[in-house]
C-alpha cells in the first residue's frame, strides 16, 4: 500500500468519479523509469502513487500503462484503492479498464470516464446512485462491456453488489485492496476487494468483446461532476516480512526473518532495520539475534526496478524476558465447601503470559484463573508456572492456601398468637467452630442478634425466620430458614346486603381458622365458613372467628328482607355532587342479573343505557340534563330463573 507525505485528506461532500488509490503486483512484465501516460486531472503523487480527481467538481482523470497486455496470457493485478472521505455527497466513483484504443481515454461526470468506450472492459467501483443507469443506494461493483454502465442491458456481465462484503459504504477516507484476476485459460475474469472475491464473469475478452485482439491497454479512469471525492491509486510496491510460525522469540533467542515481499516489477534491493542499531541489505538475512530482551521495531524497505523506494513496513518483535510467577487467593478467608479462587499476578517486562499450569494437592489444572475444588477444612499446597508466547518459562511458585472450618447451626422456636412474645434459641451442632455471634433475620424487615432472642410480631401471617452464624475464625454458617405462624384473626362477616323473602343467600366468613354464627336462625350451618340464609324478615348476624391458639375477634352482617324478587327505583334524585341521591339506580332484590336498563327523556331521546347497577348520574355525553320527568326501562332474571320487566318515571331535580 502506499501512503502519501504531506497531503492531509479532507472530509468533503461532492460527486467521486475515479480516483483510486492501487497497488499493483503485475507478474511477468517490467517496469520503465515513466510506464504510465497521464490525462486530465490525474498527477503523479510520489513515485508509484496518482491522484485520479482532487476533491473538486467535474474533474475528470486517467492513468494507463504504455504497455499493452496479451489477454492470452493470465494475469493478477493487485490495487490499494482509496475512494475519498465524503459518504452523502461524494461521487462518483472508479473502473479499472481494460481497452485497444488509446490512452488518452476519459470524461467526467456519471460515466465514471468510460461511458461510451468501445470496445472495452470495466471493473466499476460505483460510489454515486445514478436511476437512469439503474444503480442501487449502496456503493458497488460491477463488471460493464464496450462503455454501457447501465445494470439493466445485456452490457452488465456481472453485479451490482456492494463494494465492501459488509458495509455499504467505500468512500470511507480509508485504503482497500483491489485485485483484478484473468485466467486466459478459463475465460473467467474477477474482482476482489479487501481480500473477498465480489464479482466474476466467464466471458470470452479476446472473441466476445475485443473481436479477435488480445492486445489491450489497461489503466483507471475516474470522474467528479456536481459532486466529488478525492480519488487516489498507487501501483504495488509493497515491503513484507514473515518468521516461522513456530520461532520462540525468548532472549537469547536466533530470529529467522522470510522477505514476502511484493511488487509491480523485480525488487533490486531490501533495506533491512533491526531497530537495534543493526542493519542488512540481502533479501533473506542471516539468523539475528538481540543483545538484551526488549520491544524492537524491525523495517523494510524495498527498491523496485522503476527506481522507487517503498515506505517501510514495520512489525514490533518482543525479546522476551523471564516471566515472575505469583498469584493472590479470593476471599483471603476461605471457608470449606466455599468458592475458593486462585488468581494470578504473574508478570514479565517484556512479553505475554500465555501459559498458566496449576497444581493444587497434586491435581492439575490450567487455565490465568482457577478455583480449587470443594475442601473440607485444612492446609493445601499449590504450585503455579507461567510460560509467555515468547517461548519463556518462569520459576515455579510454591504457597499454601489455608482453608478454615465454617459453622454448622440450627435453631428451636415456639409459636404463639398475635400480641405474645415469640422465642427462638440458636445451637450450634459443630465445636471446632465456636460462634462469635448469631445474626436473625425475622421475616418482617427487622433482624436480632444473640444465641437466645424474644420478639413481639404486630401482623399475624407465616414469617421465614433466617439465622445465620459467624464463627470466631470468621467463616459464615449457611442459612438456616424456618417458617413461623403468627396467630390472629380478623373476622370479617361480609358486606351488609338485601334479599327477597325465601331467597338463598350464601354468607362468607373470613380472618380465621373456624367460625361461629349468632343467632343461628335461619342458618343451614351456623359453624361454616360458608351457610346459607333463608330469611323472612330483617336479621343481623355475628361472626366469630377463632385460630388454634384463640384469638378470638367478631363481626357484623345487617340483611335486609324485602318483598320479591323485585326491582325498587326512586321517584326523584338530586344530582348536584352533593353526594346525596346524587345517582339514580335500582336496587334489585333476589334479582340474578340486570339485563336491560334504559332511560328517556320526554322527548323519546335515549340518555343512559347499561345493564349494571352504576346507575346514572343525570348527564348525557357529559352535559348535565335540565329538571324534569324521565321514564326508565329495566328488565332481569330472578334467582328462580324468571324473567322480570318494568318500568316508570323518575323526577331529574337540580
Amino acid at each position: 500500500m502506499c501512503y502519501i507525505k504531506g497531503i492531509m485528506i479532507e472530509r468533503q461532500r461532492g460527486i467521486l468519479f475515479g480516483m483510486i488509490g492501487l497497488a499493483l503486483s503485475f507478474i511477468g512484465y517490467g517496469q520503465s523509469s515513466n510506464p504510465y501516460h497521464i490525462n486530465g486531472s490525474a498527477m503523479q503523487e510520489n513515485c508509484n502513487c496518482y491522484t485520479l480527481t482532487p476533491d473538486a467538481n467535474t474533474r475528470s482523470g486517467s492513468v494507463w500503462n504504455i504497455y499493452k497486455i496479451d489477454l492470452t496470457k493470465s494475469f493478477d493485478f493487485n490495487f490499494n484503492v482509496f475512494l475519498g472521505c465524503s459518504d452523502a455527497m461524494g461521487a462518483d466513483g472508479i473502473a479499472f479498464v481494460l481497452q485497444p484504443l488509446s490512452t488518452s481515454i476519459g470524461s467526467t461526470g456519471g460515466g465514471l470516464g468510460i461511458e461510451g468506450i468501445s470496445p472495452s472492459i470495466a471493473v466499476v467501483i460505483d460510489t454515486w446512485q445514478n436511476t437512469y443507469h439503474n444503480d442501487p443506494s449502496y456503493d458497488h461493483v460491477a463488471i460493464h462491456r464496450n462503455g454501457n454502465i447501465n445494470h439493466a442491458t445485456s452490457d452488465n456481465l456481472a453485479g451490482p453488489v456492494m463494494a465492501l462484503a459488509d458495509y455499504n459504504n467505500i468512500e470511507d477516507c480509508k485504503w482497500h485492496t483491489f485485485r483484478i484476476i484473468w485466467n486466459a485459460e478459463q475465460k473467467i475474469l474477477k474482482a476482489e476487494i479487501d481480500g473477498i472475491e465480489r464479482v466474476q464473469t466467464a466471458t470470452d475478452l479476446i472473441q466476445g468483446v475485443f473481436r479477435g485482439d488480445p492486445n489491450v491497454f489497461w489503466g483507471f479512469t475516474g470522474s467528479t461532476g456536481g459532486s466529488k471525492n478525492h480519488q487516489r491509486f498507487c501501483t504495488s510496491l509493497n515491503p513484507q516480512f514473515s518468521m516461522p510460525s513456530d520461532q520462540e522469540t525468548c532472549f537469547p533467542a536466533l530470529l529467522n526473518f522470510r522477505d514476502e515481499s511484493a511488487s509491480f516489477g523485480s525488487i533490486l534491493k531490501w533495506y533491512w532495520d533491526f531497530g537495534d542499531g543493526t542493519t542488512d541489505s540481502v533479501q533473506t538475512p542471516p539468523a539475528h539475534s538481540f543483545a538484551q530482551p526488549g520491544d524492537y521495531n524491525v523495517k523494510l524497505k524495498i527498491l523496485g526496478n522503476n527506481g522507487c523506494v517503498s515506505e517501510a513496513f514495520e512489525k514490533q518483535i518482543i525479546i522476551g524476558s523471564t516471566p515472575v510467577a505469583h498469584f493472590k487467593q479470593q476471599p483471603l478467608l476461605a471457608c470449606e465447601k466455599d468458592s475458593v479462587y486462585l488468581l494470578d499476578s504473574s508478570y514479565v517486562q517484556f512479553g505475554t503470559i500465555n501459559s498458566w499450569d496449576w497444581s493444587i494437592s497434586g491435581q492439575k489444572f490450567s487455565g490465568k484463573n482457577v478455583s480449587i475444588p470443594s475442601k473440607q477444612a485444612g492446609n493445601f499446597p499449590v504450585q503455579l508456572s507461567v510460560t509467555t508466547k515468547e517461548g519463556c518459562v518462569a520459576e515455579t511458585e510454591i504457597n499454601q492456601v489455608i482453608i478454615s472450618a465454617k459453622p454448622d447451626i440450627d435453631f428451636s422456636m415456639q409459636e404463639a398468637c398475635l400480641g405474645d412474645p415469640f422465642f427462638f434459641n440458636a445451637i450450634n451442632l459443630r465445636n471446632e467452630a465456636p460462634i462469635a455471634n448469631y445474626n436473625w433475620k425475622l421475616g418482617d424487615g427487622n433482624r436480632g442478634r444473640g444465641e437466645v432472642l424474644s420478639y413481639l410480631y404486630k401482623q399475624k401471617g407465616k414469617y421465614q425466620v433466617e439465622l445465620t452464624a459467624t464463627a470466631v475464625n470468621g467463616c459464615i454458617s449457611q442459612s438456616v430458614i424456618k417458617s413461623v405462624n403468627v396467630y390472629g384473626t380478623k373476622a370479617f362477616a361480609g358486606n351488609d346486603t338485601v334479599v327477597a323473602i325465601n331467597q338463598p343467600l350464601a354468607l362468607k366468613a373470613g380472618g380465621g381458622d373456624t367460625y361461629n354464627w349468632s343467632p343461628p336462625d335461619g342458618l343451614d350451618n351456623p359453624r361454616s365458613d360458608r351457610p346459607v340464609a333463608i330469611l323472612q324478615k330483617n336479621a343481623t348476624y355475628i361472626l366469630t372467628a377463632s385460630s388454634p391458639f384463640g384469638c378470638e375477634t367478631s363481626d357484623t352482617i345487617n340483611i335486609k328482607v324485602y318483598k320479591g324478587p323485585e326491582f325498587y327505583l326512586p321517584n326523584a334524585f338530586t344530582p348536584n355532587g352533593d353526594k346525596s341521591n346524587d345517582v339514580f339506580r335500582p336496587v334489585a332484590v333476589g334479582m340474578r342479573t340486570i339485563d336491560l336498563f334504559h332511560i328517556y327523556n320526554r322527548y323519546g331521546q335515549l340518555v343512559f343505557s347499561g345493564n349494571n347497577s352504576d346507575g346514572w348520574n343525570g348527564e348525557l355525553k357529559g352535559i348535565k340534563q335540565s329538571t324534569g320527568s324521565y321514564i326508565w326501562m329495566i328488565r332481569g332474571i330472578d334467582y328462580t330463573g324468571k324473567q322480570h320487566f318494568k318500568k316508570g318515571t323518575v323526577i331529574l331535580i337540580r
